[in-house]
């Protein structure tokens, strides 16, 4: 079965370059735009399951709304959104907030992309986790079990391909993982299209494709 995940919408933390993994700041003006017109585009999916899948923060939340108001406009049916918190991001404790350049010095003293050429992204999860002085970061393992039980509980109720608004850290390390490859920028654009297959009902991800621009219908 195929997921389509689309990154949340800009929000404040996004425009100001700050960590946000269980942090919750509101769309911008931008990523409420932004989100509204990516759903007149959903069409293009072709026929997909009725439920919408996203974490339980709130930028999550508003994306989904937005995007069901713009699918509307376009004559599309809205979609049933289901929450869950397995789907959260990465949780980065006491970095949470922090200016992401300040957290990866502290991790490999280089930016992010100079710091995933010397290691992958479970390597800089777990340094992170490491390194907090509150102890409250997930390491790799304890992310992956949750996002992985998250995602294999949609594909265990699941028929036809689903979309998942999702978080930017969450596609970084799929893909760094799974399709290495496909990397093309670190970080997701909001809004982007990342297309993943699974065979089964296991969390054993295929990237189809990553960071995908979809052209709106206007």
């Amino acid at each position: 079965m195929d997921i389509y995940f689309i990154r949340s919408g800009e929000t404040f933390f996004n425009y100001l370059d700050k960590m946000q993994g269980w942090s919750d700041t509101p769309l911008t003006d931008d990523g409420h735009k932004d989100s509204y017109q990516m759903g007149r585009t959903l069409v293009i999916l072709g026929e997909t399951s009725e439920n919408i899948y996203c974490s339980d923060m709130n930028r999550s939340v508003q994306t989904v709304t937005e995007l069901n108001s713009g699918l509307k406009a376009a004559g599309g049916k809205v979609l049933n959104m289901i929450t869950m918190p397995e789907l959260r991001a990465q949780f980065y404790g006491s970095f949470e907030g922090q200016s992401k350049k300040e957290v990866y010095k502290k991790i490999a003293g280089k930016t992010v992309e100079e710091t995933l050429d010397e290691m992958n992204a479970n390597q800089m999860q777990d340094k992170l986790a490491k390194i907090d002085p509150k102890h409250l970061a997930e390491n790799s393992k304890e992310f992956w079990d949750r996002f992985g039980k998250g995602i294999e509980k949609i594909l265990s109720v699941e028929t036809k391909p689903v979309i998942v608004v999702t978080h930017s850290a969450i596609l970084t390390a799929m893909v760094n993982m799974n399709a290495p490859f496909l990397l093309n920028q670190v970080e997701s654009d909001n809004l982007s299209l990342t297309k993943v297959h699974f065979d089964g009902k296991k969390f054993a991800p295929k990237i189809v494709y990553y960071n995908e621009k979809v052209e709106q219908n206007l």
